[in-house]
């Protein structure tokens, strides 16, 4: 071959491959400008492929079950690596359906959470979209369904859709878990209402027993049905423990449960002589008034000893003027501000008696805002009283006794979360004392003690029997549907009720499973919501809240898990999930959500928790899917469980209000959970063995790594805390790299400067072969990821910490851009058997990226000028 054809032959071959090799920029990386990067919506089987981890179709190795903990089925131990569908979503076209089965398959994903279908869905920013029972969806919203009415058929078209979406899904190896109650009734009525019981046993029937003509199973005898959930994010307690909502029902609901209340006291006291001398009813007389100026006629001194008004980041003024105090908010606060707090005195367990008029008399529609009796130094702490409230343009009074949980000569009536607009308060009035409880004359025997209005007026004994009575009613609720679905409808799937911290962890630990849900910077869902912009890393406070709360010896799930956009760092949240996850040994972990709407294939974010379009995010998800589905991230070698019995529990429920009960509940340090597996177990005889003391305290460790040596906190730079993962066949990075040399193992990285001086960085080797180091053939995917947003976002600042998108506009209406980060790679492969490709949304090799020896190994440079958040690197077999 001669030298003028060698030339020619070579651009002959790149024109062939449609590859070219790009020479980096002169221009600062941080400074490059964002590019389109929408990963695609096909599934082609490149290196950015995992579906060869699922094992279809869903079901072949029969129904999943509870064995020793975990899920299982006749081939062994399952896990799911797993998403949602939201609303709409649930329905899509049949094509839709099988490429979005494709799709999810090629992340890794083997089950999806089927959620929010059994009636309308839409929220602030969409229009509402038909459930399963069609459009007209006669079941409007959650709280207008009628019980008393028979169920509507479901829709014909949206059954079909939905069945034809399972089938797709199983043919693919994704199982389903699926919701039986999201919003078809009133949160909290379902526990004791037996109409509505009976209409939610009416439902599931309807819904598990009909049979998919595309598989020719029903649910219940389907084994692709991996797990059911009787009621998403449901309980009493939440709604009752503060506002006393219970006792705020009306007509045929207020009878019911005040007859089951009765039935319930009748049963433990037989007579209401007995059980007024447990509760020692009678009350206290009103005295003492500590508001003297409390009628408003003259001028109050915002001095910030007796009157404080703190306005945050708001405009806001505050000033007693004809006869009202006025508040005048002329630009919003973040969170909770602004607030406006006067001075009170408490005595440790004495009742209280706080009461006031308010009213919105500008600014729009009722708002909502809050109220307490709390302190502020050295920190806020509720004392008694912590509520929420309405106010309207027509006066409304707000009284609520309570007793003191300590004493203090600093406490605050409180009053936040006023939005722009003008609100008026009058009469305000802080006595010592309490009406009686029981009420005169009032009798068990004929049904008429009713519910205190307010838990913390109420005798010791009267608050232990309302949480009681709440306890019991909850259980024989769980029981009840789990009995129905199980027993009588004959699922096989394992059965979970709702989640920790909104149900007792005991209660729900009598189901197949036990759930949960945790979100980093959940934004405040409504027309002027803002959300947190910062990182998890320098915490990692969702990871150890999770751990913290399992219950040892059930199977664990998190079935929602985010870090919604706009935070511009969720990158990191699903594989700190899924690493985490699978150290701890959870069961399931999923993300919320993957779609909400009709549109399959949007070309930018459209929600806070749709990751259809979440191009930072779903860059690694095959990192992810090899990180939890795989098992390249092995469970902890040791457990630390905490131990907590039923007395100290109903302690904490009726006393301090604390439906959740976590590793930190009994003194033990939430970030053990780096360390080793850890789970809580509940007794019911007082005591029980305690947890092992650590050897070594972690409050001030600046390096916490997993007792596997495989996941590593650093916190040396408090506020440049990154975490790596390092297995023989995954690594990791997220978190802000400082100019520091990464190094996991035999791979080493440097990261250059970003956007946000912060990024994500994942390398999986697909068929988990390794990264070169032995010879052995590799194919590895490299993502790495920074900035992500729609074309035209415009963030605003929301205080130091928060930011928005306060109209449609501020979204963006163009596609997803993201920035190319740039970082050195060391790899330990041989350089003249390794070659590494820029990829395109689709995965495919589109240039490709120099490599060059180092020392023990090879070396890449990536960045902005690759245009891209994929690369691959292949690395051929054979001795070197």
């Amino acid at each position: 071959m001669n030298s003028t054809n060698r030339p020619l032959r070579l651009i002959a071959a790149v024109a062939a491959f449609s590859l070219s090799v790009i020479i980096p920029p002169a221009f600062s990386a941080a400074e490059a400008p964002l590019f389109p990067f929408l990963i695609s919506y096909d599934a082609p089987d490149n290196a950015s492929n995992m579906s060869h981890l699922l094992d279809a179709p869903a079901g072949k190795h029969g129904f999943v079950r509870v064995e020793n903990g975990h899920f299982v089925n006749d081939r062994g131990r399952i896990k799911f690596h797993a998403t949602n569908l939201t609303g709409p979503s649930n329905f899509p076209t049949h094509a839709q359906a099988d490429k979005l089965a494709a799709r999810l398959a090629r992340f890794g994903i083997n089950c999806v959470r089927l959620h929010y279908f059994d009636s309308t869905y839409g929220n602030f920013m969409t229009e509402k979209q038909a459930g399963i029972f069609g459009i007209g969806d006669p079941v409007p919203n959650a709280f207008s369904a009628d019980p008393e009415q028979p169920m509507p058929r479901f829709d014909p078209a949206q059954i079909d859709r939905q069945d034809y979406l399972i089938a797709a899904l199983k043919k693919r190896g994704i199982y389903v878990n699926i919701n039986t109650h999201v919003a078809r009734f009133r949160k909290g009525v379902c526990f004791f209402d037996p109409l509505i019981i009976a209409s939610e046993k009416e439902y599931a029937r309807a819904l598990l027993t009909r049979v998919n003509p595309y598989t020719g199973l029903s649910y219940t005898n389907d084994p692709c049905v991996a797990l059911i959930e009787i009621n998403n994010e449901n309980t009493v307690f939440k709604g009752h423990r503060e506002s006393g909502w219970l006792a705020s029902l009306s007509g045929r609901l207020a009878g019911e449960v005040q007859k089951q209340w009765n039935a319930w006291l009748v049963k433990k006291y037989k007579t209401t002589e007995v059980m007024n001398a447990a509760w020692k009813t009678g009350g206290a007389p009103l005295a003492g008034e500590q508001v003297a100026e409390g009628a408003f006629d003259r001028p109050v001194a915002f001095d910030n000893k007796t009157w404080r008004l703190d306005a945050g980041t708001s405009e806001t003024s505050a000033a007693v003027a004809d006869g009202v105090l006025r508040i005048t908010v002329t630009r919003d606060g973040a969170e909770t501000f602004p607030k406006l707090y006067r001075r009170v005195s408490l005595e440790k367990d004495n009742l209280y008696t706080v009461s006031f008029r308010v009213r919105r008399a500008k600014g729009g529609d009722s708002a909502k805002l809050g109220f307490a009796i709390a302190r502020t130094r050295p920190g806020w702490k509720q004392l008694g009283v912590l509520s929420p409230y309405s106010a309207g343009a027509e006066w409304k009074t707000i009284t609520h006794t309570f007793r003191a949980t300590e004493s203090s000569a600093a406490a605050e009536i409180q009053f936040t979360r006023f939005k722009k607009g003008v609100y008026e308060i009058d009469d305000l009035s802080f006595k010592s004392g309490a009406p009686n409880v029981a009420g005169a004359g009032a009798r068990i025997e004929n049904g008429a003690i009713a519910l205190p209005k307010s838990l913390a007026s109420a005798p010791k004994q009267a608050q232990d029997d309302l949480y009681q009575f709440v306890l019991d009613t909850e259980r024989a609720y769980w029981r009840t549907m789990s009995d129905f679905i199980k027993n009588t409808l004959k699922a096989k799937a394992p059965v979970s009720g709702t989640q920790l911290n909104y149900s007792p962890p005991q209660t729900q630990a009598e189901l197949d499973y036990v759930d949960i849900h945790a979100y980093w910077c959940h934004p405040s869902v409504n027309k002027n919501w803002s959300i947190g912009n910062g990182a998890m890393v320098g915490s990692m406070q969702n990871i150890l809240s999770l751990a913290g709360n399992r219950v040892a010896g059930k199977p664990y799930t998190i079935s929602e898990f985010n870090c919604p956009f706009p935070n511009q760092y969720g990158a990191e949240g699903q594989p700190l999930l899924r690493a985490y996850g699978a150290f701890q040994g959870w069961d399931g972990v999923f993300e919320y959500t993957y779609n909400h709407t009709p549109d399959f294939e949007p070309r930018r974010n459209t929600y806070f928790f749709s990751m259809i379009a979440r191009t930072e995010v779903l860059a690694h998800f095959p990192a992810c899917a090899a990180m939890f589905l795989r098992g390249d991230v092995r469970e902890a070698r040791e457990s630390i469980i905490g131990s907590m019995d039923d007395a100290t529990y109903f302690d904490r429920l009726a006393t301090r209000k604390h439906i959740a009960a976590n590793i930190a509940s009994v003194d033990l340090d939430t970030k053990l959970a780096l360390v080793h597996k850890v789970a809580m177990a509940f007794t019911r005889a007082p005591g029980g063995s305690p947890a092992p003391a650590p050897a070594t305290s972690l409050e001030k460790a600046d390096i916490i790594q997993s007792d596997t040596g495989e996941l590593t906190w650093n916190r040396e730079m408090p506020e440049k805390a990154y975490w790596t993962v390092n297995t023989p066949n995954t690594k990791c990075f997220s978190g802000f790299p400082a100019g520091r040399e990464i190094a996991m193992g035999n791979i080493k990285l440097d990261i250059g400067a970003t956007r946000l001086n912060w990024a994500t960085v994942s390398l999986t080797s697909r068929h988990a072969t390794g990264f070169g180091e032995n010879g052995n053939h590799a194919t590895i995917l490299l993502a790495a990821t920074g900035l992500a947003e729609n074309e035209g976002t415009v963030l605003d600042p929301v205080g130091k910490k928060s930011v928005a998108l306060r109209d449609r506009l501020h979204w963006g209406d163009g596609t997803v851009l993201v920035e190319g980060v740039p970082a050195s790679v060391t790899l330990p492969s041989d350089p003249a058997k390794t070659k590494c490709f820029a990829l395109d949304e689709h995965g495919a090799r589109k240039a490709e990226v120099p490599v060059e020896k180092a020392k023990d190994g090879c070396r890449i440079e990536i960045g902005p000028q690759y245009k891209t958040v994929w690369y691959e690197i292949s690395v051929t077999g054979g001795s070197k």
